[in-house]
């Protein structure tokens, strides 16, 4: 049987396509392999069917079907592979993109662009653990660090590393150790906070990085965390314990100079035994103690806090306006029947910008929509709570304050709302609200 056929002379993406790091296969409606490009055929050779593909792939696993496509664009992740088609091998996770042919031909458009989304995933996703790749979370750091100067409010990191690691490999083998590293990245997921961003930062290193949280804050997760390793034992290799060093941003502080005290903290708590937690030295103002003034100031809309669509820009125009009327309301003790008023158009307002924003990042196609949607059912659960609050007469204003200073407006409208704005920018003319298709 010949090899599988490039891809036909119409389609001009050929050599990009061909030169992607991504593996690439184009399948018929029967799922027999039509194209490959140069990474796919790198790693697997040349398989004729999606079935064969996957028998020599796992052949040791129970299942010898691989999970159907049902005419879409499905991506295949899995760990390293020691068997593989002519008798290579894939080292470390890899990650392959199956496009199956429909009407004749699937354009080149829907190849690319999902193959795109696929490269942007690789690129910000540690295909083994799930977790931010250390590229991606240095740059979620360096935004965290940019609204820590401006605003001032804490911020602080974990730096956990699993202890004795390199006996899990030589003991179990490597694929063991890669499920052990797949787990302890999940555990620091579960316990941390919806808020805080979680990292692969190399090997068996994780960070954990902690917007608007202090070093105390920052130690009771950070054991929290260590009992959630050490109080449940993992798969095939038993007890295991991590190590973790603490660090609060200090005023003045770069990224590498922050991390550098986290590290030297996780080094201490390797000294004295591991399975610790052992804080840097040094704190910073906590956010009760920061003033209102300046609280104030950071709820001040500015041009440059607009991402390009204009409907989006004046819905976060009057939101900002209208966070800085209820802390304005809160400094000057007015009555609760006035910033009940006030708080009920802030509900309405976010429900309707949750609402079309979606809708314009849905039309899009931008990546990150799931994360999105989920930030913003997370945000208008904690929103409900607050309104249930006021109901009852029991509404903090320092709750209040935290919600509007830092989950709304630092953290979201300032942080994810803007991450779209180059798919924004790429959108043409198209209007996203128009509902004709």
């Amino acid at each position: 049987m010949d090899a599988p056929s490039p891809l036909p002379d119409g389609l001009d993406s050929r050599d990009l396509l061909n030169h992607l790091p991504v593996a690439l296969a184009l399948l018929d409606g029967n799922e027999n392999v039509l194209y490959t490009n140069a990474c796919f055929r790198a790693w697997f050779g040349t398989p004729h069917t999606l079935r064969s593909w996957w028998r020599t792939l796992l052949p040791d696993s129970s299942s010898t079907e691989p999970p159907a496509l049902n005419g879409a664009i499905r991506a295949f992740t899995g760990p390293q592979a020691r068997h593989l088609q002519g008798q290579r091998s894939v080292h470390g996770p890899w990650q392959v993109l199956c496009c199956t042919e429909r009407d004749g031909g699937m354009g080149q458009q829907a190849i690319l662009q999902q193959a795109l989304v696929e490269l942007e995933t690789s690129a910000t996703t540690d295909p083994l653990t799930g977790v931010l790749t250390r590229r991606r979370l240095e740059e979620a750091s360096a935004n965290e660090l940019q609204r820590f100067r401006r605003f001032g409010h804490p911020i602080a990191l974990i730096l956990a590393d699993i202890d004795h690691f390199k006996q899990v490999n030589d003991g179990h083998g490597h694929l063991v150790g890669d499920r052990v590293l797949a787990e302890f990245a999940r555990r620091l997921e579960t316990e941390s906070r919806d808020l805080d961003v979680v990292g692969r930062y190399g090997g068996e290193e994780f960070v954990i990085l902690l917007p608007s949280t202090t070093l105390p804050g920052a130690c009771v997760l950070a054991e929290k965390l260590r009992r959630a390793v050490w109080e449940n034992p993992f798969p095939q290799v038993g007890p295991l314990s991590a190590s973790f060093g603490v660090a609060e941003c200090q005023p003045g502080e770069d990224w590498h100079q922050w991390l550098g005290r986290a590290d030297k903290a996780l080094y201490a708590a390797k000294s004295q035994g591991r399975n610790r937690v052992e804080a840097a030295p040094g704190s910073t103002p906590t956010s009760t103690t920061i003033p209102m003034d300046a609280r104030l100031n950071r709820l001040v809309w500015e041009e440059g806090h607009c991402v390009g669509d204009p409907v989006l820009d004046e819905q976060h125009r009057t939101l900002f306006g209208l966070a800085h009327e209820l802390l304005q309301l809160i400094r000057a003790q007015a009555p609760m029947g006035q910033l009940y008023s006030v708080l009920d158009h802030l509900i309405q307002t976010i429900g309707q910008h949750f609402h079309d924003e979606e809708r314009v990042m849905t039309q899009l196609n931008y990546p990150g929509l799931a994360q999105h949607i989920k930030a913003h059912r997370i945000l208008g659960a904690k929103l409900d709570g607050l309104t249930r609050q006021s109901a009852q007469g029991s509404l903090s204003p320092a709750r209040l304050l935290d919600f509007l200073a830092y989950d709304l407006v630092d953290h979201h409208a300032l942080g994810p709302d803007r991450d779209f704005i180059p798919w924004l920018q790429d959108s043409g003319a198209a209007n996203p609200y128009d509902p004709t298709p």
